[in-house]
């Protein structure tokens, strides 16, 4: 169908007539040939770039498929291909998965700087000490002149939990700035919680009416701020006694706040927050005070020191504070970009902390070398794992099962 690799020069486009089997024309299309071992893959690849019509893709799939010498990809197997080649390792081979489902800015930066390498680099240093540790442990039971420090085993131990502490608590926030900051709008009824919802967005997608409880559902929509993205839900009005209709919509209003990362509470700035609503500020994560309607007063009163969220005076209705707004909103959220957002990633570097602090625990207490390599052995292995130097195939084809055809 093409002319053999020995006619294709290495990394250069070259231009072909595409056949199917009985001669007939398909396409001229633009092919590339990586021999082994400089392809994405590490084994001889070629790519074949032909118009951009489903048809013609089609076409040339099933005149490549009739040779029944090829096959259809697997999810994510060019990457796994990769993987087990040596080309990358599997960190950032996820990366690669990480890239084309990143939602988000921030989420495009943490799968990039995953698929430099930046976080396998930390992993280095970690998995030496604890080679080393290993080591010198084994050696302590099998010969008795062999050096072995509990005391600068327990202070190279501690030192290593402390860092893996920082990562875990740093990647608690990292799965919401990937995926996006859900946003909850939520006050009284009437607050303006529509208003503002649509002055956020800047086009009228809720319903704005003086009438109490006009939303009854919850609105779902997307806004990039900076690097950050938000999901806002605008909600129904809360009160405490609703009936009806208005009941269920009142009960996903607080269901949307429990799972909130933000939450806009939005006052009427003329009564103020009221005493019963601060039962419901702490519900997410997250909270500001949201001030509306300060085009109706005639001065904007100070900001009492009691609140211990943060408080912006708005009116929505003429989008005024709506940028003072989105800067607190971006402000609530930590610059610094954690290295660990993927979920595997999370439970491993869990299970290593849990072995280093059960072997600092042992060493302690005077517990027998032979006992504490257990402890240390299990670390070292979850480490192997996350590198994917040593996982099984079972858990490697979960890793690649989510990859689209293609990658």
């Amino acid at each position: 169908m093409i002319m053999p690799n020995a006619g294709l020069v290495p990394h250069e486009q070259h231009l072909n007539a595409l056949l199917d089997k009985e001669g007939a024309l398909i396409d001229q299309v633009m092919c590339v040939f990586h021999p082994t071992p400089r392809s994405y893959t590490g084994e001889d690849l070629v790519e074949i770039s032909c118009h951009g019509n489903p048809l013609i893709v089609q076409k040339i799939m099933d005149s490549i498929e009739s040779t029944g010498l090829v096959r259809k990809a697997q999810p994510g197997e060019f990457t796994k291909r990769a993987f087990l080649n040596g080309k990358i390792d599997l960190l950032q081979a996820e990366a690669v998965g990480a890239l084309i489902g990143a939602g988000t800015p921030v989420g495009y930066e943490l799968a990039k700087s995953l698929a430099a390498g930046e976080l396998s680099r930390r992993f280095v240093p970690m998995k030496n000490l604890l080679a080393e540790a290993l080591t010198s442990l084994e050696a302590s039971f099998i010969t008795e002149d062999a050096p072995f420090s509990p005391e600068v085993l327990t202070t190279d131990l501690s030192r290593l939990t402390d860092e893996l502490r920082e990562m875990i608590a740093s990647s608690r926030e990292a799965t919401v700035l990937s995926r996006g900051i859900i946003t909850t709008i939520a006050g009284l009824p009437n607050a303006g919680k529509s208003s503002l919802f649509n002055a956020l967005l800047g086009y009228p997608r809720a319903i704005v009416h003086e009438e109490e409880g006009t939303t009854r559902d919850t609105l779902t929509e997307h806004l990039i701020c900076g690097d950050l993205e938000f999901i806002f839900h605008d909600t129904a009005g809360i009160r405490e006694t609703p009936s009806g209709p208005e009941r269920l919509g009142v009960e996903r209003t607080l269901e949307a706040l429990e799972s909130s990362d933000l939450v806009l509470y939005v006052v009427d700035a003329r009564s103020g927050l009221q005493p019963h609503e601060k039962t419901w500020l702490p519900l997410g994560k997250k909270t500001i005070l949201v001030m509306n309607k300060m085009d109706l007063l005639e001065e904007i009163p100070p900001v009492g020191g009691e609140e211990i969220f943060p408080v912006v005076f708005i009116s929505a209705k003429y989008a005024t504070g709506i940028d003072s707004l989105l800067k607190i909103m971006e402000q609530i959220f930590p610059e610094a970009r954690p290295e660990v957002f993927l979920e595997r990633h999370l439970g491993l570097l869990g299970r290593v902390l849990r072995s280093l602090e059960t072997g600092i625990d042992g060493l302690q207490a005077g517990v027998t070398p032979d006992v504490i390599t257990i402890d240390l052995q299990d670390a070292y292995s979850a480490l192997k794992e996350l590198t994917g130097e040593e996982i099984s195939p079972d858990i490697l084809d979960l890793v690649f099962s989510d990859f689209c055809v293609g990658k």
